[in-house]
């Protein structure tokens, strides 16, 4: 398969942005007034240097924590198609928690990567597309027959060596928007950006309470325990936040070396 990376080639559309995709993080998105989630638009463009159509297919490093609509398509000339990228909220809150003990910098080398492909199509595969209603409206999914005819058309694409393909690589940066996260720090305390493996403070309060057990009535008892199961529950995902910690500083490690 020919890789080229001159984006004046006819079979070359133009990306937006060139060469990285940020996704803003903020503590508490539900609140900020948006949709409660993180992502990002890429805008791919047809320069208009060939009358044919070009197809497009997005890949990324990391399938699970990213979601990407539409994934794959094609692009009349002179026309441009949006692509929305969306962080997955379990890796939002992971990389939060990241940021809020060690700090930006240990966002900053994330290994994640899209890869974005194009190829000139045949104007009887591209008039298979063209008019057709595609599901959610402009930006959404082609109906099943296509996308299956657009799969098969990519799998053939990367086993001819005759076919030129556009590859662009883009990498990603995951950034917490400080400013929105600002009120929640003065009123919660949050130490934004210092390493710290304190528990949570739910698991800590009641601790006197709990030494005073002998002196609780059966009723109290009772409510201790549920107290305890909700703890436990707490502090088992506090554990798991610390192992996806472990792995991003990991990443970060490998990264520097």
């Amino acid at each position: 398969q020919n890789i080229t990376t001159m984006s004046s080639l006819p079979h070359a559309l133009e990306i937006d942005p060139e060469s990285s995709l940020q996704f803003t993080i903020t503590r508490d998105p539900a609140t900020d007034g948006s949709d409660g989630s993180s992502r990002c638009t890429m805008t791919l463009r047809h320069p208009g240097h060939t009358k044919g159509y070009l197809a497009f297919k997005v890949k990324t490093t990391q399938p699970r924590r990213y979601l990407v609509r539409p994934n794959q398509g094609i692009v009349a000339p002179n026309s441009s198609e949006t692509v929305s990228i969306l962080l997955v909220d379990k890796d939002r809150q992971v990389l939060y928690s990241t940021y809020e003990r060690l700090g930006q910098s240990a966002l900053d080398h994330s290994k994640d990567k899209f890869l974005v492909q194009s190829c000139a199509v045949s104007d009887d595969f591209s008039a298979k597309f063209q008019n057709e209603p595609r599901m959610g409206g402009e930006g959404g999914q082609y109906k099943k027959e296509l996308v299956e005819e657009l799969t098969a058309m990519w799998n053939k694409a990367s086993s001819d060596s005759n076919l030129p393909v556009y590859n662009k690589k883009l990498h990603v940066r995951h950034v917490v928007d400080t400013g929105a996260n600002a009120a929640a720090i003065k009123g919660g305390g949050t130490n934004n950006g210092a390493a710290s493996s304190s528990l949570p403070a739910s698991f800590q309060e009641g601790v006197d309470k709990r030494n005073n057990a002998d002196k609780m009535s059966p009723e109290q008892l009772t409510d201790e325990v549920a107290s305890l199961r909700r703890k436990y529950d707490e502090l088992v995902a506090f554990s798991v936040n610390l192992t996806a910690e472990r792995d991003i500083l990991n990443n970060t490690l490998e990264q520097t070396k």
